[in-house]
């Protein structure tokens, strides 16, 4: 960790006049920067306050799959699938590039106004995604400013986080990130219940005012335990040396593109191709994010003894295969059971990034948030495409199979990149803990 030079600890009686305490200060800052983090209950605090952004960003991020549905039978019915898909895809690689710019910040020591300036963008975003009634309006309300709070709230979360854990480290993640499948149950749940009820506007506005309670307490309980650092970079060039972490990135950017392509098209799939009841269509991106909670907690505490990189190519791997079966799946009882693993998949892809970056960082822990930035704006080029791709495809010759075989050949090119990131750390062995 850099930080300012602090001179030669002064005598006793210069301590004693008042002279070196900042000094000392420091020292002591620096000294709990490298010392083994207690885990104690402040450092759960801050996994609550992570769990929070989670709730806020990947959560209503994973719940734009019941907005895309409405959007193309009601709102926006003018649009088809490839173009409305845009604004879920913009919004995440929005999150994904301003994480290029939020962790060097958060490692510069500016935490709460960080905070404070996401927070009020995304609720912002939601409140005047509530008022739209034409594309451009939902475009810029939920895809840009909303997009744009996600990537100032999101690599706080793990950057503090990783701050506070050593031996629970990939515990304290999936934790977190249980946020993320929780935000994906409750506020499709919600719009789903009030949109008939009280229109799109109220049901918006009200998953609005949840978001700005959920927010606000996150600004007084997030502290950074690391001293800032007084130099600090949008890239760390030696990751470009990396080749471990520059698979990983391969790897993360395949399965992000892949994963979220059931998590918007799997209502409309179940519309079209199924003989599912409406209200059933309308739980399965419930199903999916609930069975994703279960998918952060369980795959997070295995992967503290397995490995978080291993537990992300094994998942790629299951996931890939179950999206092949999807394509012979039409009733009502093999749906939610596909829903089910692959959201436990799902969860446990996504939940682990983080801690992936951490276990092949540990030598330059001072780089962390910057490099978890790098991570994510990569692998926001990815998911910017492929949503709109998918919608492409379906839209075209390929229909619903070729969407499938997309979606399905990408977590497939998943578990092989994060196979070889493994393999290029610690070799072929298979008691290598990666």
């Amino acid at each position: 960790m850099e930080s300012a030079n602090i001179s030669e600890k002064p005598g006793p009686a210069a301590v004693e006049a008042g002279h070196g305490g900042e000094e000392d200060a420091g020292q002591n800052v620096v000294n709990t920067a490298n010392q083994a983090p207690p885990e104690d209950w402040f450092a759960w605090l801050q996994v609550l306050g992570a769990f929070s952004l989670n709730l806020n960003t990947w959560g209503l991020m994973n719940a734009f799959g019941v907005f895309q549905t409405f959007y193309q039978l009601d709102l926006l019915a003018s649009k088809t699938s490839s173009e409305i898909s845009w604004i879920g895809s913009t919004q995440s690689f929005l999150m994904f590039l301003v994480s290029v710019f939020a962790g060097p910040i958060v490692d510069a020591g500016h935490l709460r106004p960080l905070l404070a300036v996401g927070s009020l963008l995304t609720v912002l975003g939601m409140f005047m995604t509530s008022l739209c009634t034409a594309f451009w309006q939902v475009f810029l309300a939920q895809a840009v400013a909303m997009g744009l709070g996600f990537g100032c709230l999101y690599v706080p979360a793990p950057t503090v986080v990783s701050q506070y854990f050593h031996a629970s480290t990939a515990l304290a993640m999936g934790a977190s990130s249980a946020g993320s499948a929780l935000g994906g149950i409750i506020y499709p749940i919600i719009f789903t219940h009030l949109q008939p009820r009280i229109g799109f506007g109220w049901a918006t506005r009200v998953i609005a005012f949840i978001v700005l309670a959920t927010l606000l307490p996150v600004l007084f309980i997030m502290k950074t335990r690391a001293a800032p650092t007084s130099k600090y970079t949008l890239l760390d060039k030696s990751a470009f040396r990396d080749t471990p972490y520059l698979l990983l990135n391969l790897g993360l950017v395949f399965g992000f593109m892949g994963f979220y392509v059931i998590f918007y098209y799997i209502q409309l799939y179940a519309l079209q191709e199924t003989s599912l009841s409406a209200p059933l269509q309308g739980y399965l991106l419930v199903v999916i994010n609930a069975s994703s909670l279960l998918g952060r907690l369980v795959p997070g505490y295995y992967a503290d003894m397995i490995g978080s990189i291993n537990m992300q190519t094994a998942v790629a791997l299951v996931g890939g295969i179950l999206t092949f079966c999807l394509v012979v799946i039409k009733n009502a009882a093999g749906l939610v059971v596909f829903c089910v693993l692959y959201g436990f998949c799902a969860g446990a892809f996504m939940g682990l990034p983080a801690a992936g970056v951490v276990s092949l960082s540990l030598e330059k822990k001072s780089m962390i948030g910057t490099r978890l930035g790098m991570t994510l704006a990569t692998v926001g080029c990815g998911v910017l495409v492929s949503n709109p791709i998918a919608g492409a495809i379906l839209n075209g010759r390929g229909g619903w199979i070729g969407l499938i075989v997309w979606c399905g050949v990408l977590l497939m090119a998943s578990c092989a990149s994060m196979a070889a990131s493994r393999v290029a750390k610690v070799g072929f062995s298979w008691k290598g803990v990666i």
